[in-house]
């Protein structure tokens, strides 16, 4: 069994749901050091985000819709559409349809976000549940994010020690 070194997706988010977002903010400081939340460039969504590590994680902290809304974690997808088939086919379900992420926000934060995009799109989103009814989501990101959140195709790729490691412990059998 030969492991794939070019993966199709890549987790860039972990949103964490909340009824209030001071809390959870001072709370996820406390567990990553700083005060480093920025607010995001969306009007109609208020939520607030970080990085969490070099490779373009961020954890972001979001209005919570219901009391059983679990944590989720969002893929960067080359094709949203075509992904979201694929997984349909594989026992997955869809559960919100493709989602436009505009830019939006006062002019100053535009501004600021022009520095980084010249892009009125953050991308497309849709959330899914896994079989066994685990929720995750998909983004397909604008090509102009890229960078922000580390995910063209070239950033997606495991290091030659880690295929290493896991094409051992297939042959093996045993843990990495």
């Amino acid at each position: 069994m030969a492991v794939t070194t070019q993966l199709s997706a890549k987790l860039v988010t972990c949103i964490v749901p909340t009824t209030n977002s001071a809390a959870a903010q001072q709370f996820y400081n406390t567990l990553f050091g700083g005060n480093d939340f920025a607010r995001s460039l969306n009007n109609s969504l208020v939520s607030y985000f970080r990085p969490i590590d070099q490779n373009g994680l961020t954890l972001a902290l979001a209005p919570r819709n219901d009391t059983r809304e679990p944590i989720v974690c969002l893929f960067a997808v080359d094709d949203l559409s075509t992904m979201v088939s694929h997984l349909v086919a594989a026992g997955g379900k869809l559960v919100v349809n493709s989602t436009a992420l505009p830019v939006s926000g006062s002019a100053t934060a535009l501004k600021a976000a022009q520095t980084v995009t010249s892009s009125t799109s953050l991308g497309h989103f849709a959330t899914m549940q896994d079989p066994d009814g685990n929720y995750f989501g998909l983004i397909q990101v604008d090509s102009s994010m890229q960078a922000v959140f580390q995910s063209a195709p070239a950033q997606r790729t495991l290091s030659s020690t880690q295929v290493s490691n896991l094409t051992s412990s297939i042959q093996t059998g045993t843990a990495i």
